[in-house]
């Protein structure tokens, strides 16, 4: 067989023509407005532009300043994105940390998320249980480990002894981000201000459905103001994860026997599982779906003495123990959001050393997030693709077949245009993508 050879070649070839569509739904989410009060006629490089070019990047999955050098002179990345102007990568960390400073534009940056999924007329996810319908809220904190850079504004030990950030997210059933806050590694779940972003994750998800909300929260949340929250808004159902705390599993496994109802799925394995009724501080009385199981057999070896594990959660649902405990296990999905966020869209770092610029660092990568989790959800109907049926495409799946798609750009007649390889359902995918985007 013949070896091939290698040329260069000066033909504007493009390895990212997933931009294209992202340079819309930017301009769909109105990101502009969010800056327009910092634009200054003095500065050649304008905030949106800044705003953009870091959005671009995240949604390619270049996370770091420095990650705008091959792009400086790409002629696609910056009219795909509509930027007048390509900042380098000290004009981009500069001017990201000055923009960082100004609280306005981290409080409006959510709501392009929020205007883009309207605009394209979205509809959340429903689920159902006895013929009762919710849209899920799943709310969740997770850690994300800067052991590698210790000197970092904020960075602390967490509560598993990871040194680095906290980030709290509020995901609506499909992965569709609502909400996130970057706090300090070491602060609670619900430490100041916790609970305000709870009600704002509330008030995010009813602007998007009529339908009643069923809120799912790790024992993390487990306080008498998150229960107080859920319990007095009448359009709205929570699950809370019961935290433990210092209570006896002995006396779990007691209440267990008086008021559960008792199977064995297997010799040396009995389940209780029941509900009672608890007083909860300056709320009243709550709902606790328990599951006490005993273990007198492990893995094929008789126990000394039995292992005990309880698993309860608060909640003001009226359906059976079972249904609830299922959809409080439910929620696993949402740790695979966390890893899609932390690992195939490499948000695991932040790259700057400032705790404000870090934070407009994760609100712009949301909108990244939200718009390449639309992409996915388009992707499910589009035919000819050679993908397994699935509930939710990945955002590895997205990145790898649309935005990494390649592309040869053209010039003739005063027109531009992109040419991309049909026949394989990648290239028909994107050209009715970016057309439902145009025709809005």
């Amino acid at each position: 067989m013949a070896k091939m050879s290698l040329k260069l070649t000066d033909e504007p070839l493009v390895g990212h023509a997933g931009l294209i569509s992202i340079g819309e739904m930017l301009r769909i989410a109105a990101i502009d407005e969010t800056c327009l009060h910092r634009e200054s006629m003095a500065k050649p490089i304008k905030e949106r532009d800044i705003l953009r070019t870091m959005c671009g990047l995240l949604t390619l999955g270049r996370t770091d300043f420095d990650h705008i050098r091959p792009f400086r002179k790409d002629e696609f990345f910056a009219r795909s994105l509509g930027l007048r102007q390509v900042p380098s990568e000290a004009s981009l960390r500069q001017r990201f940390q000055q923009m960082s400073e100004d609280r306005r534009l981290l409080d409006a940056l959510p709501g392009c998320s929020l205007r883009l999924w309207k605009k394209l007329d979205f509809k959340p996810r429903i689920i159902e249980r006895d013929n009762r319908k919710w849209v899920r809220v799943d709310v969740d904190p997770t850690i994300l480990d800067c052991s590698d850079a210790p000197k970092r504004e904020g960075v602390a030990f967490a509560h598993n002894n990871v040194l680095g950030y906290q980030l709290v997210c509020g995901f609506l059933e499909g992965g569709f981000m609502l909400a996130s806050q970057l706090r300090t590694g070491s602060a609670h779940a619900l430490c100041e201000g916790g609970v305000d972003f709870l009600k704002e994750v509330q008030k995010r998800a009813k602007k998007l459905t009529e339908t009643r909300l069923l809120n799912v929260l790790d024992c993390a949340f487990d306080s008498a103001e998150a229960i107080g929250l859920y319990r007095r808004d009448p359009e709205a159902d929570f699950i809370i994860k019961h935290n433990l705390r210092r209570e006896s599993v002995t006396g779990w496994l007691e209440t267990a026997k008086a008021h559960g109802v008792v199977h064995s799925p297997r010799p040396g394995k009995t389940v209780w599982r029941g509900s009672i009724t608890r007083e909860v501080k300056d709320v009243g009385p709550v709902r606790l779906v328990f599951e006490v199981t005993e273990r007198t057999e492990k893995h094929g070896q008789l126990l000394l003495s039995p292992e005990i594990t309880v698993f309860s959660v608060w909640t003001n649902l009226d359906l059976p123990e079972k249904d609830v405990l299922r959809l409080y296990r439910d929620r696993g999905t949402c740790e695979q959001y966390f890893a899609e966020l932390k690992s195939e869209l490499d948000l695991e770092r932040p790259p700057s050393g400032k705790f404000t610029a870090n934070e407009l660092f994760y609100q712009v990568g949301m909108l990244a997030y939200n718009m390449l989790r639309m992409m996915g959800d388009w992707l499910l109907r589009a035919d000819g693709l050679g993908l397994k049926k699935a509930n939710r495409r990945r955002l590895r799946t997205v990145m790898r077949g649309v935005m990494h798609m390649c592309g040869r750009m053209v010039k003739h007649a005063r027109r531009q245009w992109l040419n991309v390889v049909g026949g394989r359902g990648w290239g028909e995918a994107l050209m009715a993508m970016h057309a439902r985007l145009c025709s809005v």
